[in-house]
């Protein structure tokens, strides 16, 4: 009804086709705060390498959770380490996320700098242009020509959710039947533990959100070694304060909003 934030975790899995999606690893984890009354949205990335508590596993990478436990142990390690209950999960791979803006007719977008990374296959130029399902994943994947490695990709994901909920507003204004066209596609390629009729509710309350005002942060931290592994550290402090602040409204204050870690490549 309005009244109180709605949290969402997106969960993008890093499955091989041969790999169940659910089984594999949780590389893309976001937390999506909407505030309908005031119609803004939060985005908080958690680099996959996060090293949190893990419940029933002990201290490891987050990434690693749903591979214990799927998308549901996901779920409780986020609500563990940052206090907020989630109402809603979402699940997708490589090739659920390549089919469903597919099906959409592609994702407009403007691509804040140029990407170029054979590894995820990306060699895409900065400026607004229509991407492929291909395009879009491969920049998704992107990491490695990064500054900031993880920490930026997991902002660009957070780039392709604000497009994409701003692509949907502009077709949705023109034609609300394409509506329903959003929500087919998201239902064939994601898993989710929404029901269809509160999905539509979504749906609806996502037509009313400001895109301009989006904040689209990442979690702090910093890169180190745990033996052999490179993991993240994330910091302390600023998590719990990003936490307490999101929790009672899924807003942000500015004081609380971290720097981008692409302000390299930005300015």
């Amino acid at each position: 009804d309005g009244s109180e934030p709605i949290f969402v975790l997106l969960i993008g899995s890093d499955a091989r086709p041969d790999e169940q999606v659910s089984g594999a690893r949780a590389d893309s984890i976001h937390i999506v705060a909407i505030n309908p009354a005031e119609a803004k949205m939060t985005i908080v990335g958690f680099p996959r390498d996060s090293m949190v508590p893990i419940p029933g596993f002990g201290t490891n990478k987050i990434n690693g959770a749903m591979a214990n436990g799927g998308p549901e142990l996901v779920v409780e390690t986020v609500e563990e380490v940052t206090g907020i209950t989630m109402d809603y999960w979402a699940l997708t791979g490589f090739r659920g996320f390549d089919a469903m803006l597919t099906q959409v007719g592609g994702l407009m977008m403007d691509v804040p700098f140029s990407v170029v990374d054979s590894a995820a296959e990306a060699n895409l130029q900065a400026g607004r242009q229509r991407l492929s399902g291909d395009d879009a994943l491969a920049f998704a994947r992107a990491r490695k020509t990064l500054p900031s490695g993880d920490f930026g990709r997991s902002e660009n994901h957070g780039r392709l959710v604000v497009a994409a909920l701003a692509q949907f507003q502009k077709e949705f204004t023109s034609d609300p039947s394409r509506l329903l066209v959003w929500v087919a596609a998201g239902l064939r390629n994601a898993s989710s533990d929404v029901p269809l009729d509160q999905l539509m509710s979504l749906a609806f309350t996502a037509t009313t959100l400001n895109t301009r005002r989006v904040a689209n942060v990442v979690l702090p931290g910093s890169v180190g070694m745990n033996g052999s592994s490179s993991v993240v550290n994330l910091n302390q402090t600023e998590l719990q304060a990003i936490s307490r602040d999101l929790e009672d409204d899924g807003l942000l204050k500015r004081t609380n909003v971290p720097p981008s870690p692409n302000a390299q490549l930005l300015s």
